[in-house]
């Protein structure tokens, strides 16, 4: 009897036997029915909850997971705007009237420093008078005559003398002539061994040759060639020739390349080398030949009239060149903005 209630109590299925052998009464069937009843309901959530569980931890993975991927991503994006600046482009906005009519005030322009190759400094103290040292990733190409680039400012603390670096003082510009080029402008017509074609609208060169000198005195100084000790001689329309120097380039230390080159020499050295009893010196010592040590840039605004560049300041080191762009169509831009041009366009930056 006994062996009995136990098999009863483990499954409700023998109620059924013991009831065809009339061992149990229908009471005692019921109540031990309906335990066994409760037993199964018990048994069958515990088999439901362990099926679930795998289910349940694989949701909580996948969710854990979407999580993580969205914190990355996110994380991720300022990294991402960074090095989409210092590697591949940058935007900038052009301000000033250097260089229009090929780009107006307010335009936004984006440069392509995978091209020449980004600068990546080697020192972050960007005090006055610190040089800028960095290195340059490779690139596809150099810069050369006609493109249009970014660059620091040669003269950024308003030394006029000579070349300094300064960050986030930057000039767009178009560049007459790469490390190597002779480049030079003849009654107002701009020129370089570089490029058959130097890019500068013709209607400014134009406009340069046909406005009287007595204009540029009163605004821009009608004298350039400051950087090369030739304010006697040339003037914004009637400059050179002279030949922008490159790495290892040699020069013979005579009075002409004296002048001319002091300025790019006292960059790289130091010290500026003078002309003095018929020889150059350097710190008292005679300097016969000099071999450059970088390369190289001049540049000039489109906006041959009214553009503060390479004439007055002179050599531009390549390396402080950020990058290079090509110039957006603004053929719709320009229509909307020629009487704002024309009002600027005498204004000085």
């Amino acid at each position: 009897m006994n062996q009995l209630l136990q098999l009863i109590f483990i499954d409700h299925h023998y109620c059924l036997l013991l009831i065809l052998y009339g061992k149990l009464s229908d009471g005692s069937l019921d109540i031990i029915s309906e335990n066994s009843m409760m037993e199964n309901e018990e048994r069958m959530e515990g088999w439901w909850k362990k099926l679930d569980e795998p289910f349940k931890s694989k949701r909580t993975e996948r969710i854990v997971t979407v999580v993580m991927w969205v914190m990355i991503v996110l994380a991720s994006l300022p990294l991402l705007h960074f090095g989409r600046r210092v590697f591949i482009t940058d935007r900038f906005v052009v301000r000033g009237v250097s260089m229009t009519p090929t780009l107006t005030t307010g335009q936004g322009v984006y440069v392509r420093k995978w091209l020449m190759g980004p600068r990546i400094y080697t020192s972050f103290d960007f005090g006055e008078g610190k040089p800028l040292q960095c290195r340059r990733l490779p690139g596809i190409r150099r810069i050369r005559a006609g493109d249009i680039a970014v660059f620091n400012s040669p003269e950024g603390y308003g030394v006029y003398d000579r070349i300094t670096f300064k960050l986030n003082y930057v000039y767009a510009k178009r560049c007459l002539g790469a490390a190597g080029d002779t480049i030079g402008i003849k009654d107002s017509h701009y020129y370089s061994s570089g490029a058959e074609s130097t890019g500068i609208p013709e209607s400014q060169e134009q406009m340069l040759r046909s406005t009287p000198d007595s204009v540029f005195q009163k605004s821009w100084s009608l004298a350039a060639g400051q950087f090369a000790g030739e304010a006697d001689n040339w003037t914004i329309k009637d400059l050179g020739p002279i030949v922008v120097p490159y790495k290892g380039m040699t020069i013979a230390m005579d009075s002409v390349n004296t002048a001319h080159y002091a300025r790019v020499i006292d960059y790289e050295l130091g010290v500026r080398p003078i002309w003095s009893g018929g020889r150059a010196l350097l710190e008292g010592v005679p300097l016969r030949s000099y071999v450059f040590r970088e390369n190289y840039c001049f540049f000039v605004g489109d906006n041959a009239p009214n553009s503060r560049d390479s004439r007055y300041f002179g050599f531009v080191p390549e390396k402080f060149v950020i990058g290079i762009f090509k110039v957006p169509r603004t053929d719709l831009l320009l229509s909307h903005q020629t009487s704002r041009t024309i009002l600027t366009s005498i204004k000085t930056e």
